[in-house]
């Protein structure tokens, strides 16, 4: 009769924890998933990523005839990757890949996210090449710039707002230590350079500046229109990336300077040695 007992009662607890299981499940579910699939690009946003892939494309020409004609190159192919990269990320969306369904109405397009993971700590790069900074000041920056990307990454594929709002208040801290070691390069390195760093800088940190509110609109709180949202990513990156790189590559005395100060702080040991 105990046994009995026994058995009724681990019956009756396996009964209860199935339906607790059923029960927190299926809240969950919704909770991450709608309804409908994610929206679709109608042509208008088809042709803002065919028009960021075509400027993208024609910018990395331009600065690899440039790197061409150079005998020290270093900063023209900096740039060039950098919007090369872009070029691919934007010719596979604008094929209709590089997307994701990640069950929410805005599309998750991990191509975009992959061309800012390497190509903005490019600029970065590109950005302190100017002023002389030295390899392990580089690293920190690119270092720092890299997290603010991930924190992006991590904060689009979360669904559960709460979750999410913290990666972007992450990845916004990230940004403004970049921004605050990007300032600090104003007036430093070759004379000749500086006036190209501050306005190439002061571009990236206004351009970039639009991605968290952007993002904020998009990604994040599903305001603006999935076509919007193309529009102004594309309008952001090529900003961002082929003027940029067009302030640096066009003005050939600036990146002058930076290679006679490179040849300059080379040539000091080896002086030093003959004497």
């Amino acid at each position: 009769m105990a046994e009995l007992d026994t058995t009724q009662l681990l019956m009756q607890v396996r009964d209860y924890m199935a339906t607790l299981t059923a029960e927190s499940a299926d809240p969950i579910m919704e909770a991450r998933h709608v309804a409908t699939p994610m929206l679709s690009l109608t042509m208008f946003g088809q042709v803002c990523l065919w028009v960021g892939f075509a400027c993208m494309a024609a910018s990395s020409l331009y600065f690899l005839s440039h790197a061409n004609k150079s005998e020290n190159n270093s900063i023209e192919m900096l740039t060039f990757f950098i919007t090369a990269i872009a070029t691919c990320a934007y010719l596979t969306m604008a094929s209709g890949y590089g997307v994701l369904d990640n069950h929410t109405r805005q599309p998750f397009y991990y191509a975009r996210y992959i061309d800012w993971l390497f190509t903005t700590p490019l600029m970065v790069w590109d950005l302190m090449e100017l002023t002389g900074s030295d390899a392990m000041h580089i690293f920190t920056v690119v270092g720092l710039d890299v997290l603010m990307i991930v924190c992006g990454i991590v904060g689009s594929l979360l669904i559960d707002a709460p979750v999410k709002w913290v990666f972007f208040i992450l990845g916004c801290i990230f940004f403004l230590l970049v921004c605050k070691e990007l300032q600090a390069g104003m007036g430093k390195g070759a004379v000749g350079a500086q006036g190209v760093y501050a306005a190439a800088a002061k571009l990236t940190i206004i351009s970039w500046t639009c991605y968290p509110i952007v993002w904020a609109l998009c990604e994040g709180a599903d305001i603006v229109s999935v076509n919007v949202s193309c529009l102004l990513y594309t309008v952001m990156d090529v900003t961002s990336k082929c003027i940029f790189g067009i302030l640096i590559v066009s003005n050939r005395d600036a990146i002058e300077a930076v290679n006679r100060t490179k040849r300059g702080v080379e040539a000091v040991p080896f002086m030093k040695q003959e004497n």
